[in-house]
């Protein structure tokens, strides 16, 4: 294992969660100041997540076929920066909408790439544990974004001024980057792109689109406690800091053991019973839960993807996870503004049974 480079990139990662993180703490408070519904909130983040997941299907092949797999990396990555920039100057939901795809694009467009370097730095037999590292320090990262915009908020510094605080991490990322390209003596191996059809890919990647629909996104969580900004930020803080161990944690479980694929789908039921309580305390316990999916879908699905080949089946398989992360989302905001609570329950139960049933098929097989 190449504890350096997974490091170094882990590193960027912190830098460019602190970034993105602080810009997503205020986003949906941003949006509801402009007159958004939850519906419209939902389908944003629904969508902005869909786009960076499904945009893998040609970026994750596009990267094994160059091969490079850096340039896919710095590209992302400078992306994210001018986007979050640019919603300094962003006055409608529209255009706020706008840069907020546009930065989840640039997560697809380097996120297949980052993670076969990252998987080759690995090896075959700590990919779970160099993913489990990587994502741990991304979310270091994504805790000071967090920090940063709930204590912002709570001194009354706007949304505009917590994206422009936001910037400098980012510009370090770019040059710890390079650092790390120009120091770790790693280029993955060119895999072509026929892994996007493997079967195996393929079924495990229908579960993770059960699994995406069934998880209530963040966002519409935070939503319920826009009328307190700060709260709204301290929550998404709470789901932060409890991704670090969880990562940690997952990465080391899979390693040990394969079944470790089967843990997300029963925590998601869960997240939607905290949703549909609308209580404060349960909010905030729905946070924790929120990170063990999103912490399995970072670590778990990553390195079950990898084991099946190179950027086009991590493509392939966070495509499926970001379409039912999209239908997930607009529903459940849909049903919220409508006060239906209790359907959103029932369908992410009904959709996390099949994403477990479809996974234990394939741990039995």
């Amino acid at each position: 294992m190449n504890l350096r480079l997974i490091l170094l990139l882990g590193l960027v990662s912190l830098l460019a969660d602190w970034l993105y993180e602080g810009m997503r703490s205020v986003a949906p408070q941003y949006l509801v100041e402009l007159g958004a519904s939850a519906a419209f909130v939902g389908f944003v983040f629904g969508l902005g997540d869909a786009l960076g997941y499904a945009a893998r299907f040609i970026t994750g092949p596009l990267a094994d076929r160059r091969g490079g797999y850096w340039l896919e990396t710095f590209l992302g990555y400078a992306i994210q920066v001018a986007a979050v920039a640019g919603l300094v100057f962003a006055r409608d939901v529209w255009q706020v909408a706008a840069l907020i795809f546009l930065e989840r694009f640039s997560k697809a467009l380097r996120t297949p790439a980052r993670d076969a370097i990252i998987s080759a730095a690995g090896g075959p037999g700590a990919r779970g544990r160099a993913f489990g590292i990587h994502a741990s320090l991304d979310q270091i990262g994504a805790i000071a974004g967090a920090l940063m915009a709930t204590l912002m908020l709570y001194y009354s510094y706007t949304p505009r001024q917590v994206f422009l605080a936001s910037l400098a991490p980012g510009l370090a990322a770019l040059a710890v980057l390079y650092i790390a390209y120009a120091t770790s003596g790693i280029k993955p191996e060119r895999r072509g792109v026929r892994q996007s059809a493997d079967p195996s890919v393929l079924k495990f990647g229908a579960a993770q689109l059960f699994l995406g629909l069934s998880t209530i996104h963040i966002s519409l969580l935070m939503y319920k406690l826009s009328g307190v900004p700060w709260l709204a930020s301290l929550l998404y803080l709470t789901a932060m800091v409890a991704e670090v161990p969880l990562s940690l944690l997952q990465g080391h479980l899979y390693d040990r053991d394969a079944r470790a694929i089967l843990i997300a789908p029963v925590f998601s039921v869960l997240l939607a019973a905290c949703y549909a309580s609308g209580a404060l305390p349960a909010l905030f316990v729905g946070a924790v839960v929120y990170s063990v999916v999103t912490s399995y879908a970072d670590v778990v699905a990553k390195a079950q993807a990898a084991r099946a080949g190179g950027a086009a089946s991590l493509g392939v398989v966070n495509a499926m996870w970001g379409l039912g992360l999209l239908i997930g989302g607009t529903l459940y905001g849909y049903l919220q503004d409508v006060g239906a609570l209790h359907l959103a329950f029932v369908t992410a139960a009904v959709s996390a049974i099949i994403s477990l049933a479809l996974l234990w098929r394939q741990t039995t097989s």
